[in-house]
């Protein structure tokens, strides 16, 4: 219940831009939840949450203690207006950094606990039985309501593929075709869980699939949406297969081993876990913290399900690569969050990808990563799993065997913004530009991710089209301000493209929200090596993820044959170790 009011408090209006607070807040729940609250001192406070360098000195700053009258403020405005019905107050008393709960007297008599944590989300069973209904066309064009019998077709073959799924038959379904139906009636007659169908609609050119999963009293469990030309007719029908069969897998052991069915409660649960994903795939900042709530609801109200858990685990990842949350926190949650999770399920899948993910990006142990992720999908497929040990192939320069698991990924699950960040970034990386140039500019439209838009512009670059670059600097600018590892991006690309007055006004100015990685690329962009240098080291410092690229990016190689560089490798090698194949030379495996 604390930690549901702390995703409440998050996500609250009184809060809004107040990350900081809520890093405070956070940090001081987290660690009197865990029982450490003893240790909570301004120093041990100023160190975590505000990244001190040198450590904090409580005697020549007071940031912590002005930072928690704050605080108190926030919690008392919060509680007095939107927060006044809320179960759990959580408060900061006067004089300490400990943090108390209480149960708000509306609710201390009259509060049940969530049906699944009393009795737990699974039951004795043989798996998730599911109809799936036949799709409706909503034009009277032949070949689009032939469309739809394809494409239901096509998802009863992948489902009854997966462990622990039993998948109604199709002469048994299309009996309802052209009927109308209640799907409460058809949930009791056809004896399933939950109930898959949805719609076809024709737009011009562009064909719109929506499909929706409902439990057998006829409420919506998700929906998603996909889109595509119609000329892609029959490989739309398996794309779309494909990528439902990965999100609507239950991510447990005995699920998958047919040793326990879903109780309602359950299909609840997998629903918001689908929420969560489809959040976490936008990979925007604001949808990412948006996961992290929606999965910090799963794990506080599903306890047997690890889905929750390692969901948050994936979320402080997220937010760290993004340069959102820095090192120590992000490593905190997450190692927390995938403790719970394996304890939960030893064979969770998504769980041993979590921990796999933190090895590679937080404790950079690059070889037990690499057991992680191999273990992961020994023990299912993921394309979490294969993408991310493809990215962490491209870091090792093992480029051939990143590609092969980023193509496997794409066959897991066709329609994914991560897996074009993934396969964007570590092409470039592997200085593979032709390839980025050869995607069709427009491919992913206005809504293309930032970091796609970044590093295709990059490519281009590097391969000498300066126009290209020229007509996505106004996208790139629009989609890149909140992120801090991209937000200098535009400034960089103009400095590169011959026009560097905005980025030396920028560099020479206050550093603002930016990582330091990124001001690191603006100054080299401006040619200031040694400023280029500083900020390198810092990022170093603070352990943030970009730095694993130094090896590789062509946009530092004036800078290789310099001393200062040189130790910046040897600190990178001693961090991230390389495997048997080595990096003496950290271009040995690309050509510029």
């Amino acid at each position: 219940m604390i930690r549901a009011q702390l995703a409440r408090l998050r996500r609250s209006r009184t809060f809004t831009g107040s990350e900081r607070l809520l890093e405070f807040l956070g940090f001081v729940v987290t660690e009197t939840l865990k029982g450490g609250g003893g240790a909570l001192r301004e120093v041990v406070i100023g160190n975590n949450v505000y990244g001190r360098e040198p450590p904090y000195d409580p005697r020549i700053d007071s940031t912590v203690r002005v930072e928690a009258r704050r605080l108190r403020a926030k919690l008392k405005e919060y509680y007095a207006g939107e927060g006044q019905m809320d179960p759990v107050r959580i408060s900061l008393p006067t004089g300490g950094y400990v943090p108390e709960f209480a149960l708000q007297p509306d609710h201390a008599e009259t509060r049940e606990p969530h049906p699944s944590s009393a009795e737990g989300i699974f039951r004795e069973g043989m798996g998730a039985a599911i109809a799936i209904m036949p799709f409706r066309s909503l034009s009277a064009e032949a070949e689009d309501e032939s469309f739809a019998d394809g494409l239901t077709d096509e998802l009863i073959f992948r489902l009854q593929l997966a462990q622990g799924l039993r998948v109604v038959s199709r002469s048994i379904t299309f009996q309802f075709k052209d009927q109308a139906y209640s799907l409460a009636d058809a949930a009791r007659e056809l004896g399933v869980d939950a109930i898959v169908q949805g719609t076809v609609r024709r737009e011009d050119d562009m064909l719109r699939v929506t499909i929706e999963v409902a439990d057998p009293q006829g409420f919506v469990i998700w929906t998603d949406r996909f889109d595509a030309p119609a000329r892609e007719r029959l490989r739309l029908q398996e794309r779309i297969a494909i990528t439902a069969l990965s999100r609507v897998r239950f991510d447990s052991s005995a699920m998958r081993s047919s040793k326990v069915g879903p109780r309602p409660s359950a299909l609840k649960a997998l629903g918001a876990v689908y929420r969560g994903r489809q959040l976490l795939d936008e990979q925007t900042p604001g949808s990412i913290r948006a996961a992290l709530q929606v999965f910090e609801f799963v794990a506080a109200n599903a306890p047997d399900y690890a889905r929750g858990h390692s969901g948050i685990a994936d979320c402080h990842c997220d937010l760290y690569r993004l340069g959102l949350v820095d090192h120590d926190t992000a490593l905190r949650e997450a190692s927390a969050a995938v403790r719970t999770a394996l304890a939960v399920d030893p064979g969770s899948v998504e769980a041993h990808t979590a921990r796999a993910t933190i090895a590679a990006w937080l404790e950079w142990n690059r070889v037990a990563a690499d057991e992680g992720f191999r273990k992961a999908v020994q023990l299912g497929e993921n394309a979490r799993a294969s993408r991310l040990h493809g990215v962490l192939l491209t870091i090792m320069a093992r480029h051939e065997e990143a590609e092969r698991l980023f193509r496997e990924a794409r066959t897991i699950e066709p329609f994914s913004i991560q897996q074009d960040i993934a396969e964007t970034i570590s092409r470039y990386q592997a200085r593979d530009f032709g390839s980025l140039r050869a995607a069709s500019p427009g491919a992913a439209g206005l809504s293309a991710p930032a970091e796609v838009l970044v590093y295709r512009a990059l490519a281009h670059v590097f391969d000498g089209d300066a126009e290209f670059v020229r007509s996505q600097l106004a996208e790139i600018e629009h989609v890149t301000d909140k992120f801090p590892d991209l937000m200098l991006a535009a400034a960089e690309l103009q400095a590169l493209l011959g026009a560097p007055e905005r980025g030396m006004r920028i560099i020479d100015g206050e550093p603002g929200a930016s990582t330091h990685f990124a001001r690191a690329m603006l100054a080299a962009a401006l040619g200031r090596d040694d400023l280029c240098l500083d900020m390198l080291e810092k990022a170093m410092d603070r352990r943030e993820l970009s730095t694993v690229w130094i090896r590789t990016d062509a946009r530092l190689d004036r800078l290789r044959h310099m001393p200062r560089f040189s130790a910046l490798m040897e600190r990178l090698n001693a961090f991230v170790p390389t495997g048997a194949t080595g990096l003496a030379d950290p271009l040995a495996t690309v050509q510029p």
